[in-house]
């Protein structure tokens, strides 16, 4: 049997606030002399991802929208470090933005020599997409609810596989947040990014997995993947059936990947508000919300202020559970 589809639906995903919203959408002029020149939106991400999609779509929807140059430019290295780095050095006149994703706010937890500071050197603009991840087993598992999963685990303690795309990343700190949050153990099993941990946990040979919606997307509809729960604080619109972490263990639990605008610390506050404002407009594009559903991402927008408020959060979080949990990138 099929399971519930990230693919065919139209709703606007259950992470869209503030798109339109806030005071700086739609009313903010642009500023008298910019953009100058070409204004250039790096990831720290190879093309062909949902990042780089992201990116790409919101460059272009910026370019129609003011009838200005953005170019986007691929840094990929370094768990986005590369990138990071480049961006937080680059002069703050606007000319130079960056897409930050979820990743950013677990560096400064598990990498001690950045050459950055992941909040203070960067001015934040406005949230982008947010989603949410999910644990799911084999189609062919005898475990049809995550409560099942986590009984199993705690009648026999690190008995039961979790697989995840890698050590520092968002599936695996969600992971490890269940884990720190109920007192269960799973035995984690690092893959290295890609599509490599569903496949195995499809192939029965690990228990579960936590990984990215729209990965496990093609595998949940050919009935490989049997998806138990999702990591938003609310039940995802395109997958209403499908309960939410934090209702089976009775916890707030919650852990959303995202991305953002940002750029350079010292950009100047009209700049920085005309492209807010801007980025509201493009993310309130039906054809943008619906394009980027179609990747399990929810198209969002905010003030500067609300942005960066989520980072300073997002990257205090991490910290908190990252030296709890002992984890480090050397395993």
């Amino acid at each position: 049997m099929n399971g519930p589809t990230l693919m065919n639906r139209r709703h606007v995903l259950a992470a869209l606030v503030a798109t339109g919203s806030s005071p700086l959408a739609f009313g903010q002029s642009a500023p008298a002399d910019y953009p100058r020149q070409p204004v250039k939106v790096m990831l720290g991400f190879p093309p062909g991802g949902g990042v780089d999609i992201t990116t790409r779509l919101l460059a272009q929807g910026l370019a129609d929208s003011t009838g200005k140059t953005f170019i986007v430019e691929n840094r990929p290295g370094a768990g986005g470090t590369l990138a990071a780095g480049q961006v937080a050095k680059a002069e703050p006149d606007g000319h130079t933005l960056f897409l930050m994703a979820s990743g950013h706010s677990i560096a400064p937890a598990l990498y001690k020599n950045l050459s950055y500071d992941s909040v203070g050197d960067f001015s934040m603009i406005s949230m982008v997409t947010r989603f949410p991840f999910g644990i799911a087993v084999a189609g062919s598992s005898p475990i049809k609810s995550l409560s099942e999963l986590m009984k199993m685990a705690r009648e026999k303690p690190q008995s039961v596989t979790m697989g995840h795309a890698g050590v520092g990343t968002g599936m695996h700190l969600a992971g490890a947040l269940l884990q720190n949050r109920t007192g269960v153990r799973f035995t984690e099993v690092p893959y290295k990014g890609g599509n490599l941990a569903p496949m195995a946990a499809a192939a029965g040979e690990i228990a579960a997995v936590y990984d990215n919606l729209a990965g496990m997307d093609p595998l949940i509809q050919s009935g490989r993947l049997r998806l138990l729960a999702v990591s938003s604080g609310q039940r995802w619109r395109t997958l209403p059936d499908v309960p939410t972490v934090a209702e089976v263990i009775g916890d707030s639990y919650e852990v959303m990947g995202w991305t953002a605008l940002a750029g350079p610390k010292g950009m100047p506050a009209p700049v920085v508000n005309y492209l807010a404002a801007e980025t509201a407009k493009v993310m309130a594009r039906q054809d943008v919300i619906d394009r980027l559903a179609r990747q399990g991402l929810g198209a969002v927008s905010s003030t500067p202020a609300e942005a960066s408020r989520v980072l300073a959060s997002e990257v205090a979080r991490w910290q908190k559970l990252v030296r709890e949990e002992n984890i480090s990138v050397g395993g």
